[in-house]
């Protein structure tokens, strides 16, 4: 399923809007580059997950996994939605999917994913999905997704880094950006 549709590698997501990424544009990486900007190793390790994050952070948080649909709607341009997840009440990764009207149109079932995991979602389907290569950005504290995941964490403002995609549903785009905060991976037993 997370095979790279390298046809549509370069740029950015079709469905992300650059004003979800703030005021100045990111300076996007291959997973390659990132031992040259992120010192410490478990973040990274998080970072690079293959795939899908949710069997990671599902095993990582064992009984206190939590995944919360933050919001899910029609906007202009398609379908928002919104999900976190983490351990407990902490909140370890922000994601935002968008779909495009046009892949919407294809496939409406995407307006309908609901609480189910991204990934869960889409394989369930038997649709062709195929996912573009991760580009990692570390986004400042006033790009707005990244407000919005410091907001719905209660967390202080600070640069986080961002990781991107498109998955591809019989060649319609839809795109991810996950955001990883600095909670990740922190599980607090009682």
């Amino acid at each position: 399923m997370t095979e790279p549709a390298a046809a549509h590698r370069d740029g950015p997501s079709p469905a992300l809007s650059p004003s979800d990424f703030g005021p100045t544009a990111p300076l996007w990486l291959p997973g390659h580059a990132l031992n040259c900007y992120e010192g410490e190793p478990a973040l990274r390790s998080w970072l690079l997950t293959p795939g899908l994050l949710t069997e990671r952070i599902r095993s990582s948080a064992g009984s206190s996994y939590r995944m919360t649909l933050v919001c899910e709607q029609r906007v202009q341009a398609g379908h928002l939605r919104e999900i976190e997840m983490g351990a407990g009440e902490v909140v370890w990764m922000f994601a935002r999917s968008r779909v495009p009207a046009a892949t919407l149109a294809q496939h409406p079932w995407l307006a309908q994913i609901g609480s189910t995991p991204l990934g869960a979602a889409l394989s369930a389907r038997g649709h062709r999905i195929s996912r573009s290569d991760f580009e990692y950005g570390r986004l400042m504290a006033d790009a707005p997704i990244v407000q919005r995941a410091l907001q719905r964490a209660s967390q202080p403002a600070q640069p986080l880094w961002v990781r991107r995609s498109t998955f591809f549903v019989d060649d319609q785009p839809l795109a991810l950006a996950e955001v990883f905060l600095p909670a990740i991976g922190a599980v607090h037993r009682p």
